[in-house]
C-alpha cells in the first residue's frame, strides 16, 4: 500500500479512537508521553510513528498495536479505502490543476463518512452512466484544456521557432515533396525511420492514423504511418512526431503506448497536436485572416474554404487553431467545439459526439447519453445529411436554445472520414453573440445566416411545432409533470 494511504489511515483510525474515549489532543499528549505538535502531525497524516511511538499511542488508546498498523477501516469507511488503492485514485492528475496530494488528504480526513457516502454515490453514478477511468482522464483533459483558456505559449513560441526553420525548405514546394522533406529530416535528425506498409493494408488497422515504436540501437524509433491518408494528414503526422521528439525524453518515448488513455498520455497527444497546428497554421497568420473576416461586411462561408486551401494542415486542424487563437487574442472566449459523427452503414441517422470542448461554461449541445437524439435543427446534423449525398460542406448558422436561451454564431464543416468511407464526420464551433462578438463584427454580418431555435436532444426539447421531431419529448414532459406538481404543493402548503 502506498506510503501516503498507510499516513492516511492511520491519522483517520487515531482521531476516530481518540474521539471514541472523548480526550482532546492535549489530553492524549499527555497520556502517551508524546507531544501535542507531533500528535497534530499525524492525525493530519503528515507523519508515521516509529514502532515505539506506535506502542505509547496504542497503550494510551487501549488497542492493540496491530490494531493501529493494519490496512482495515471498518465498513463504514471501506469505500475510501477502496478509492484510495484504485487507479482511479493513483491516476488522478491533481497537479496539473494545481492540487497536492495532501490536499485531498486534509478534505477527505475533514469529514471521512461524508466523503465515504459522497464516494458511493459518485461510484453509482459511474457505473449507472458506464463511466470509465478513461472518460474520467478525457474529462480532466478538456477541463485542462479550459482552464488554460485553450491557449499554450510555450506551445507557440517552439511552433514558431520549428516553423521559421522550415519556411525556406517549404516554400513553393507541393505537399509531397513537403512530405519528403519531413520524411528525410525525422530520419536525418532522430533517427526515426517512417514505415508505410505495416498499418492500414489490414481492415483492422484501416481507422488507425500513426503508431511510434521505440527501438534501442540503430535508429531511434519507427513511425507506422497509414499510406491511405491524404497529403495533408500525412504531413500533419510527421509534424506531430517531430513535436513528439522535441517535447520528450528519450526515458519518455520508450514509455509511448497507443493503448494507454492515462491523463498524461492524453496530455501529449494533444501537445503535440497542439505543436502540429501551431507549426501549420502560424498564430499570427491566422490573427490576421481572422480580423480579415470579422471586417466582412456579412458572413462569407468561403472563408473556411480559404483557410482549408490556404494551410497545409488538415481541415479539422485548422479549425481547431481557432478555437486557440479566438480567446487569447480577441476575447471570445465564451465557445464550444465538437466533432460529431455518422457511420452511414451501421447506424445510419444515429449522430455521436465523441470531442468536445467547452470554453467559459457549459454550452450546448453537448455529450449525452447514447440513447438520446440529438437535436436536428442544429447546422451539424444538417451538414452532415449534405455531406452524405453531395460531399464536402461548409455553412454557418444562428442558433438559439430555446426561445429565450443565448444565440450562438456557428462555423461548420462535414466530410467524408479521411480512412473510413463509411464514416461521417462535422466539425462545428459555435461562438456566443455577445459584446465581446460585437466588437469584432458590424451589425449587419449575420443578416445572410440561417438562425433557428435549437434544442440539446428531441427528448429533452420543449419545441411544440418541431417538423425535424424523430423522438418524443419524454424527458421534457417528464419535467414539466414534475413542475406543475412541484406548484400544486406549494398551493397545499400556503
Amino acid at each position: 500500500m502506498n506510503r501516503n494511504v498507510l499516513k492516511f489511515v492511520l491519522s483517520l483510525k487515531i482521531r476516530r479512537l481518540r474521539n471514541k474515549k472523548g480526550y482532546s489532543l492535549k489530553e492524549l499528549a499527555k497520556k502517551s508521553g508524546l507531544s501535542h505538535s507531533y500528535l497534530n502531525e499525524i492525525e493530519k497524516g503528515k507523519k508515521y510513528p516509529k514502532t515505539e511511538k506506535l506502542k505509547k499511542l496504542a497503550e494510551a488508546l487501549e488497542v492493540e498495536v496491530t490494531e493501529l498498523v493494519k490496512a482495515k477501516m471498518g465498513r463504514e469507511l471501506h469505500p475510501l479505502l477502496s478509492f484510495l488503492e484504485s487507479d482511479l485514485a493513483t491516476s488522478l492528475p491533481l497537479s496539473a490543476f494545481g492540487i497536492a496530494e495532501q490536499d485531498v488528504y486534509d478534505l477527505m480526513s475533514h469529514s471521512p463518512e461524508k466523503f465515504t457516502s459522497f464516494l458511493m454515490t459518485v461510484s453509482e453514478l459511474a457505473k449507472s452512466f458506464d463511466v470509465s477511468i478513461d472518460d474520467l482522464n478525457k474529462a480532466a483533459i478538456r477541463a485542462y484544456l479550459e482552464v488554460n483558456n485553450n491557449h499554450f505559449p510555450y506551445l507557440e513560441e517552439l511552433a514558431t521557432s520549428f516553423s521559421r526553420s522550415l519556411k525556406e525548405s517549404m516554400n513553393g514546394r507541393s505537399d509531397k515533396e513537403v512530405y519528403q522533406f519531413l520524411v528525410n529530416k525525422l530520419e536525418n535528425e532522430f533517427q526515426v525511420v517512417v514505415d508505410n506498409r505495416k498499418i492500414g493494408i489490414d481492415p483492422r488497422t484501416k481507422g488507425i492514423v500513426s503508431l511510434f515504436k521505440y527501438q534501442e540501437g540503430g535508429h531511434r524509433g519507427i513511425l507506422f504511418l497509414n499510406p491511405f491518408m491524404d497529403d495533408k494528414h500525412k504531413i500533419f503526422a510527421l509534424v506531430k512526431e517531430l513535436g513528439a521528439q522535441h517535447l520528450i525524453s528519450d526515458d519518455a518515448l520508450k514509455e509511448r503506448d497507443p493503448f494507454n488513455n492515462h491523463f498524461s498520455d492524453l496530455l501529449l497527444e494533444y501537445q503535440t497536436e497542439y505543436f502540429a497546428g501551431a507549426a501549420l497554421v502560424p498564430e499570427e497568420s491566422l490573427k490576421a485572416d481572422v480580423k480579415s473576416f470579422f471586417s466582412e461586411d456579412s458572413f462569407n462561408p468561403q472563408f473556411l474554404l480559404s483557410l482549408f486551401e490556404k494551410y497545409r494542415a488538415p481541415a479539422e486542424f485548422v479549425m481547431a487553431r481557432l478555437t486557440q487563437i479566438l480567446p487569447h487574442h480577441f476575447g471570445l472566449n465564451q465557445l464550444f467545439f465538437l466533432r460529431c459523427n455518422e457511420d452511414i452503414e451501421e447506424a445510419k441517422g444515429r449522430y455521436f459526439i465523441d470531442q468536445e470542448l467547452h470554453l467559459g461554461q457549459l454550452h450546448h449541445p453537448h455529450g449525452v447519453s447514447l440513447r438520446e437524439h440529438y437535436c436536428r435543427r442544429w447546422i451539424t446534423i444538417d451538414l452532415l445529411r449534405k455531406a452524405n449525398r453531395d460531399g464536402f460542406q461548409v455553412g454557418g448558422q444562428v442558433s438559439q436554445m430555446g426561445d429565450e436561451g443565448k444565440p450562438y454564431f456557428c462555423l461548420s464543416f462535414a466530410q467524408q472520414n479521411a480512412l473510413e468511407e463509411h464514416k461521417l464526420t462535422c466539425y462545428t464551433m459555435g461562438i456566443a453573440i455577445d459584446n465581446n462578438l460585437s466588437k469584432q463584427v458590424g451589425s449587419t454580418f449575420y443578416s445572410n445566416i440561417e438562425k433557428r431555435v435549437v434544442g440539446r436532444t428531441c427528448e429533452r426539447c420543449s419545441i411544440s411545432d418541431c417538423g425535424d421531431r424523430v423522438s418524443p419529448p419524454s424527458i421534457s414532459l417528464r419535467f414539466e409533470e414534475d413542475q406543475k406538481r412541484r406548484e400544486l404543493i406549494k398551493t397545499i402548503l400556503e
